[in-house]
């Protein structure tokens, strides 16, 4: 309910506000490719680099999660009204670009609309790459997505993101429509996720499946016991918490040997068990501390002319220093699926046989096996780590974020439920839990970082069925009883502490994930609600 605010205002002043530019000679519909590097080269602040692409600096670095709402979860009133109006004013005399861009693979009729101010020019460049064009003209977008500056926009560049003077508001509307208004943030991260949010919205209400932030990957790999087939991986994680790195690293090794990259953000799960993607376009991608020796496939994109970079140092030789935070550690960009090596030409797969959740934490083993429910219940809990991505002024603390999705609009039983229910009829679908962090305590002697090495080596020894035989953890799941190239201690974090140490520490999560997960209320179906033992 919206408090007498009529949210389909927000889609009349979209409208207006091109309607007027349009009229007064102020829009560039649709600019080609070089009409927008000419525009973004102008564009205060950014850099071109010795590899002739673009490094912008966003402002702010991230996106702004403490200054969003969206209209389905909480009402719209006098705020947004003021919003509204405040967008016809910053935008009534700027010169403006609009771009059209197909969501979803090039086939799809679905469409998002994004109006910004000329100054922001590199949100259409970058942003836009992330998806297709348009096929035909477009009279009507399912989604649009406005960007607009005011008075304290100069004012925030010297503030932390929670003192910024900063509005974000998403409107769902009749028919699978979109609006998103964004008041002073130019971050390209604001684009696609307000692609994300609606997805994620539509997904549940008119598609009937259900918008997972997880990246996906198919493999072609010679199995344990020889043969060969293909194994498709869903990922789910919040952002900067090992989820690009898992899904895009190339598992493949020999001849007749696969690695793809299918999504690596998010799609939607039906029924029948395929997964669709929504981004046919390019890949967003961090930054921090890349390099061609762990990375290699981000690495080469990133040094495309079409790749298009927020927040990245660049030094004075026009070269990027990925290891340099002193603007931030949140360095991102966009690089083209066709310049990214082993993106698949298709962003859609027939059957998902795997989905593994990635999180953090001292006590969790670097892989588990779980069951359905289990899935279900760390999906609703959804622990991970603060990244410089969300909050920056938390990053690194450990935080739960429901479905690993700030995104999720609704009911978050219904939204649980739905999920349980896909799920269940998929009987061939395996559930894991995978730690990216590390065991122990980081300042003590025995602490077991989890690499990226442990990582793709669990991983590749999962997809090619070599972990066959799991045995109970004190954990509450099961661990494999070996893995090749992975030391033991990895999967049994018990051992790294006395043993009324580990039980207590053990006692303490299962209480904050039953307390959690009750949090959902009594819609949430028994079968999660039953999975963490309430203690005392």
């Amino acid at each position: 309910m919206n408090s007498g605010f009529n949210v389909e205002e927000f889609a009349r002043a979209a409208e207006r506000v091109r309607e007027k530019a349009l009229a007064e000679g102020r829009l560039l519909i649709d600019p080609t490719e070089s009409e927008l590097r000419l525009l973004v080269e102008r564009e205060p602040g950014v850099k071109k680099t010795l590899y002739n692409n673009f490094v912008a600096e966003s402002e702010p670095t991230s996106r702004s999660q403490m200054f969003t709402k969206n209209g389905v979860d909480e009402p719209f009133g006098e705020e947004e009204a003021r919003l509204v109006k405040q967008c016809e004013e910053a935008l009534g005399k700027e010169r403006l670009i609009s771009i059209d861009r197909t969501v979803g693979n090039e086939q799809s009729d679905t469409v998002v609309r994004l109006i910004i101010p000329e100054k922001f020019a590199h949100i259409a460049y970058g942003g836009g790459n992330l998806f297709v064009p348009v096929r035909k003209k477009v009279e009507k977008p399912d989604y649009q997505i406005i960007f607009f500056g005011d008075e304290s926009w100069e004012k925030n560049k010297t503030k932390a993101l929670p003192e910024k003077d900063i509005s974000i508001r998403t409107a769902m509307l009749e028919g699978g429509r979109m609006v998103k208004i964004v008041r002073n943030s130019n971050y390209i991260g604001e684009y696609k996720k307000g692609v994300f949010a609606a997805e994620d919205w539509v997904a549940k209400t008119r598609k009937g499946g259900i918008f997972l932030h997880a990246g996906c990957r198919e493999d072609y790999l010679q199995l344990a016991h020889g043969g060969y087939r293909p194994v498709r991986t869903m990922l789910a994680a919040l952002s900067a918490n090992g989820k690009t790195t898992t899904t895009c690293r190339i598992l493949a090794r020999k001849g007749m040997e696969r690695s793809w990259l299918i999504q690596d953000d998010g799609g939607t799960l039906m029924p029948d068990g395929s997964y669709h993607g929504f981004e046919q376009g390019g890949v967003f991608v961090k930054t921090e501390g890349v390099n061609p020796g762990e990375q290699a496939e981000i690495f080469y994109g990133l040094l495309k002319k079409e790749t298009v970079a927020e927040n990245v140092f660049v030094n004075d030789d026009g070269d990027f220093d990925f290891e340099n935070y002193e603007r931030t550690t949140n360095g991102r960009a966009v690089i083209l699926r066709s310049d990214f090596m082993h993106a698949s030409p298709y962003i859609d797969v027939e059957r998902i046989d795997n989905f593994i959740i990635i999180t953090r934490g001292p006590i969790i083993p670097a892989i588990a096996k779980l069951t359905l429910q289990q899935a279900a219940a760390l999906m609703v809990l959804g622990q991970a780590m603060e990244s410089s991505a969300g909050d920056p002024t938390k990053a690194g603390t450990i935080r739960s974020e429901f479905f690993y999705d700030p995104f999720v609009a609704g009911n978050r039983a219904e939204h649980a439920n739905i999920f349980y229910e896909i799920m269940k009829g998929l009987p061939h679908m395996n559930f894991y839990l995978m730690n990216t962090g590390g065991i122990g305590v980081p300042t003590h002697y025995n602490y077991k970082d989890i690499s990226v090495g442990h990582t793709l080596s669990i991983l590749d020894s999962l997809v090619r069925g070599g972990l066959e035989d799991w045995v109970d953890s004190p954990t509450g799941f099961k661990v494999p009883a070996a893995i090749r190239a992975v030391d033991d201690i990895y999967v049994h974090p018990e051992r790294i502490y006395p043993r009324a140490e580990f039980e207590e520490k053990q006692k303490e999560l299962d209480r904050i994930r039953y307390e959690v997960v009750e949090q959902i209320g009594s819609g949430l179906h028994a079968d999660i609600r039953g999975v963490f033992a309430k203690n005392g």
